[in-house]
């Protein structure tokens, strides 16, 4: 049996650039990890089929609402794993959610990628990390960035990934929020009005530049986030990611 955190993120700016011909949307954003918000993950070898499930981590108000397998990003990881590498060894995997369900915060992404770093030490397959990077890129644009952890620059569709410096000097407090939808963030993306995005783009250089200088007080100042054109937060709140979680400096 192995245990593995799978820690939340937000977005420290998130410009949606264009959408491009195979209608996906090209962005430009900075992922931040916050390991103190963690969803914990037990995995064990199993003598029947492969199972995921989801149990309320104790301390929490989140929904235990239970994911249906075929609708759960972890156990997809675990199925293309185990197809990438010919294994036949069933796994079950129970998910104790810490991380609100779509909220912004990135949790089913966090959860898959990991599965795969999980699995990856569980079966000493000594995969590196490109090719763990190309494993999570085919299972959703923000796994690959998981599979990094800490500050990064994600460019494309999220998932072409430059590593920046730690941020220090600042906390983030997240004010969690869930969502019942289902396909939030393409319902998100659907509502966006394109002719109001991608103006930010100036405040994002100064944000990369913040963080290399080490300039808590610029990066405070050059915060961001698109979706809040048709997802207003009030002054000095940011939404985390496509919402509706928000967060703010403390």
């Amino acid at each position: 049996m192995m245990k593995i955190s799978a820690p939340a993120k937000v977005n420290l700016c998130l410009d949606i650039l264009r959408k491009d011909e195979s209608g996906y949307h090209e962005i430009q954003t900075v992922f931040h990890e916050l390991p103190n918000i963690a969803d914990e993950l037990e995995i064990y070898e199993s003598k029947e089929s492969d199972h995921t499930s989801t149990a309320q981590a104790p301390q929490t108000t989140y929904s235990n609402r239970l994911i249906t397998a075929e609708n759960n990003l972890a156990h997809k990881a675990l199925k293309l794993l185990k197809s990438d590498q010919n294994i036949s060894t069933n796994i079950e995997i129970i998910i104790h959610k810490r991380i609100p369900i779509s909220a912004g915060l990135g949790g089913a992404s966090s959860d898959a990628a990991a599965v795969l770093k999980a699995l990856n030490e569980l079966w000493s397959l000594n995969l590196d990390t490109d090719k763990l990077l190309d494993l999570a890129s085919q299972l959703g644009a923000d796994v690959p960035f998981f599979i990094l952890g800490g500050t990064v620059l994600g460019e494309h569709y999220g998932e072409k990934l430059t590593p920046l410096k730690p941020i220090k000097n600042i906390d983030f407090e997240i004010q969690p929020k869930e969502d019942s939808a289902e396909n939030k963030t393409a319902q998100m993306y659907a509502s966006l009005d394109l002719k109001k995005c991608g103006q930010n783009t100036t405040q994002t250089k100064l944000l990369l530049e913040a963080i290399e200088n080490e300039d808590p007080q610029q990066i405070i100042q050059n915060l961001h986030n698109d979706f809040e054109t048709i997802l207003p937060t009030k002054k000095g709140l940011h939404l985390t990611g496509s919402g509706p979680s928000t967060f703010k400096v403390i």
